[in-house]
């Protein structure tokens, strides 16, 4: 009687374990997630996919821009299917303070991901950045960090070779005809002489303000508009005087000479808007 008991009770097992076979594939073919809470893995991530491999920017590389595009290498899942992931990123400073956080950022095609920030981060700095995958409300593991700075200086006139920016109106007069010669050549049409004059009035403003001489744009007879060959320069004694930057302006036909003149009739100091820094 109880051999008996014993291989009917054998029997339903071998039932049992045949039927559990036969209903569950071999591998899954759905996103699901690991465990989360207490079965979270050690890192704290909760989804069954490896980090995402940064690609650039890295290994402090110095950039061209303040707004970056950044690229990585897309996490895979460790199931038979991948899932509709996307990723979050987040910027900080080397000591951790948040400049952007992202999230949603879809995963690209062929394996790699590529987003770029929409506003510009901070001038010259360092910057470290990081990303992970997520789906739905369950995250995977951080990459490694990767480190750049930002760009150094985004004006249009060149850096000067020694470092150090024109700090007299002589040498600032200097400095702008020699970078940007071009601009003072002679021309048939008064609109491209107007718009060649305003972009060396806004470069002379963008190199003096560096070197520590305070120009900024004139407002004509102190309201406006501004003036084309003239800007407005706030001396040490305070006094705002008003300075032709150029010679010969309203003749087309000859070649542009830059100058630093003072000259009478009110000033109106008007800074300059978004310098680039220095």
């Amino acid at each position: 009687m109880v051999r008996r008991i014993v291989t009917a009770v054998g029997m339903a097992a071998v039932l049992a374990s045949g039927y559990a076979c036969s209903s569950t594939p071999d591998s899954p073919t759905s996103p699901a997630a690991a465990p989360t809470g207490s079965d979270a893995a050690a890192d704290g991530s909760t989804l069954k996919v490896t980090a995402p491999t940064l690609q650039s920017p890295i290994n402090t590389v110095q950039l061209q821009t303040l707004s970056p595009t950044f690229v990585l290498a897309n996490s895979s899942a460790r199931f038979s299917t991948t899932p509709a992931l996307t990723y979050r990123i987040e910027i900080s400073t080397p000591a951790g303070v948040a400049a952007y956080t992202v999230s949603s950022v879809a995963a690209g095609s062929g394996g790699t991901t590529t987003w770029q920030i929409p506003e510009d981060l901070a001038l010259d700095a360092d910057f470290r950045w990081r990303a992970r995958a997520e789906y739905n409300s369950t995250v995977g593991p951080w990459s490694a960090y990767g480190t750049f700075r930002s760009l150094d200086y985004r004006g249009l006139n060149p850096r000067p070779e020694n470092g150090v920016w024109p700090r007299t109106p002589d040498e600032l007069v200097a400095y702008i005809t020699d970078s940007w010669a071009n601009y003072l050549r002679p021309t048939d049409r008064t609109a491209e002489r107007i718009a060649n004059m305003e972009f060396l009035r806004d470069r002379m403003i963008e190199a003096g303000v560096c070197g520590g001489i305070d120009v900024a744009l004139n407002l004509k007879r102190g309201v406006g508009p501004h003036s084309t060959d003239a800007i407005a320069w706030r001396t040490s004694s305070g006094d705002v005087e008003v300075v032709d930057i150029a010679r010969a302006f309203d003749d087309k036909t000859t070649t542009l000479e830059l100058q630093w003149s003072v000259v009478e009739g009110p000033s109106g100091y008007d800074p300059y808007p978004n310098h680039p820094g220095c």
